[in-house]
């Protein structure tokens, strides 16, 4: 579970990129198709990129002989520090919170589609009920405010900026946002992102209603006439949710020139950086300093030792050292799991043949394993 930490962390700043991209060169464009798989795949990347961790190769040999530099490798334990367990706590809660109310918001709307019905159509199903302020979709449903006094081309604009977000699957962003900032809860720019995309859902949705050939003077009034009400749930899409002015604003910009969109190489030298910051060395030791085989490795600024690809352990002269298991000798380090092992003391020459005499004179290995230490 330490690793999870770091995976926020690289996850955060993976959404701050792309982010932080958008918000400088996209955002007031009138591509809004364009930016919308943008956003999308920034999103997907912050989840899936802070698996990948670049590494890059160094050959170390090491000066006065392998003792002087190896004499106890650490291994990486399981111990649990108390502010790690409060704050994994912590952080479970607000996420369990989050994914709970999300599962009532779900639960109030189908008890509403149950209470009131719903009258499918080609690619929807309508809801009429007073129940709701504003009207709005979620999934394939449009629920529509029927207790509000609009006229029948105001109530067919509403229907068709609506039917907009069915027909191009903008819940599915949302899912993908909404499970994000479940798991980003506390990072604010999370939250950030997600209204980024619900913004930008409503300049597609409607652009897709002024193609269709509604008078954009009248579809303004709608909109700013339209009573203004607050998300009903999560997953929502509202007609007049997100900032009118704003939106109107868009309507009458003219069409951004699609050369800006040449700005997204933006990404690249950012992502490279991304990858640099977080990349670990892997170090090569020669196998005359390492007694673990022909190629081993270790993770440079960690305790941790890692062997790669173990052979037995034979020295140059092909006379295997001593080994010693919780002070018991025994012929081989097949007899223990890696994963038991808490620490390896390495004596050579002089250091091994004071200890144990000329038996030691190949090279001692104690190992300790961390069923002894409990």
């Amino acid at each position: 579970m330490e690793a999870l930490p770091i995976y926020l962390l690289k996850s955060s700043l993976c959404a701050i990129i792309f982010l932080a991209i958008y918000w400088c060169f996209f955002k007031n464009e009138t591509f809004y198709r364009f930016n919308r798989y943008f956003l999308l795949t920034g999103l997907i990347g912050s989840v899936l990129l802070p698996f990948y961790t670049y590494s890059y190769v160094v050959h170390v040999i090491p000066d006065g002989g392998f003792s002087q530099f190896v004499q106890t490798t650490k291994l990486a334990g399981d111990t649990r520090h108390g502010w790690f367990n409060i704050a994994l706590a912590a952080y479970s809660t607000g996420a369990c919170i989050l994914l709970i109310r999300h599962v009532i918001g779900l639960s109030n709307i189908k008890r509403i589609i149950n209470q009131y019905g719903c009258i499918s159509a080609k690619g929807y199903k309508l809801v009429k009920t007073p129940f709701f302020k504003s009207s709005f979709s979620v999934f394939n449903y449009i629920i529509l405010n029927a207790s509000a006094e609009v006229s029948q081309v105001e109530r067919k604009m509403i229907l068709e900026h609506e039917l907009a977000h069915i027909k191009q699957g903008h819940w599915i962003d949302l899912l993908v946002a909404q499970v994000f900032c479940i798991v980003q809860w506390f990072n604010p720019l999370a939250w950030l992102y997600l209204y980024a995309i619900k913004q930008n859902h409503e300049y597609l949705a409607d652009h897709t209603v002024l193609q269709l050939g509604n008078s954009p003077a009248m579809y303004r009034a709608a909109l700013i006439n339209h009573s203004l009400g607050t998300s009903a749930f999560t997953f929502a899409s509202s007609f007049s949710h997100f900032d009118k002015l704003k939106r109107i604003n868009m309507m009458k910009k003219p069409a951004s020139a699609s050369a800006k969109k040449m700005a997204v190489v933006v990404v690249l030298p950012a992502l490279a950086f991304f990858f640099w910051t977080f990349a670990k060395p892997k170090v090569i030791y020669p196998k005359t300093y390492y007694p673990y085989g022909r190629t081993a490795s270790a993770t440079i600024g960690s305790v941790k030792a890692i062997v790669k690809k173990p052979v037995s352990l034979v020295k140059p002269n092909d006379s295997p050292p001593l080994i010693f298991l919780d002070g018991i000798q025994v012929k081989s380090t097949d007899v223990i799991d890696p994963k038991d092992i808490e620490s390896i003391d390495v004596l050579k020459d002089k250091a091994a043949i004071a200890v144990y005499g000329e038996k030691g004179k190949n090279g001692v290995i104690r190992i300790s394993s961390k069923k002894l230490i409990k």
